[in-house]
């Protein structure tokens, strides 16, 4: 399996996963640019980042990711439903960490059914709303890789949906598609712990859970 590294800045981070494909990507930035590059360091060069791949534009998982673009070049690929609301501080939910939400260009809006080429891996984008209206989740059929971001997260848990633009109605159809997929291995989730251990199970628990809040 493809070398993935968590290289977040803070431990209230969301994830960030550097991704040690032919063409290095970065899934999520996180708040913090300084710790994430010094960590992406440890296992690359900086200027090697081809994409910063965002799973949604909320704050703990994008704001850093401008600083990142200019430190290494990379270019930035955000939900086609979040491109308007980036720099808004409700949107963003930018406010319930006492900060403010950068403005930033995108370079490459993502669409539901798109494929991004990394070289040895491609990723497979599965528009996921539910937690915010552009949520995406990437997959790696071949792998088995789900970098599921804040739509799901281990042990039958699910992100939440009472922010800016969320709706557990679409969260369920979300978690639905998802286990439509062939078969997950191992899930990089926006927080908590990556997890290889029965995933679709996992997946199937979070829909449950999902389906008692409609």
């Amino acid at each position: 399996m493809v070398e993935v590294h968590k290289v977040s800045g803070a431990a209230y981070d969301g994830n960030a996963y550097l991704v040690m494909a032919e063409r290095p990507v970065l899934i999520d930035a996180g708040m913090f640019a300084e710790p994430t590059i010094r960590n992406i360091r440890r296992f690359i060069d900086p200027e090697e980042l081809e994409m910063i791949i965002l799973t949604h534009c909320h704050h703990d998982h994008s704001a850093a990711a401008p600083a990142i673009k200019e430190r290494t070049g990379a270019k930035i690929m955000l939900s086609k439903e979040e491109i308007g609301l980036v720099g808004d501080d409700l949107a963003t939910v930018a406010y319930l960490f006492g900060d403010t939400a950068p403005e930033f260009e995108v370079d490459m809006p993502l669409e539901d059914g798109m494929v991004l080429d990394l070289g040895d891996l491609r990723l497979e984008v599965i528009h996921t709303p539910g937690h915010s209206p552009g949520s995406m989740c990437f997959y790696e059929r071949r792998e088995g890789m789900l970098f599921s971001g804040d739509t799901v997260f281990p042990d039958g848990n699910i992100g939440r949906t009472d922010l800016f633009g969320g709706s557990t109605e679409d969260l369920v159809r979300s978690i639905e598609r998802l286990l439509e997929l062939d078969d997950v291995s191992c899930m990089y989730p926006g927080h908590m712990g990556i997890t290889c251990n029965n995933v679709m199970a996992q997946i199937r628990d979070s829909l449950r859970f999902a389906r008692r809040f409609l």
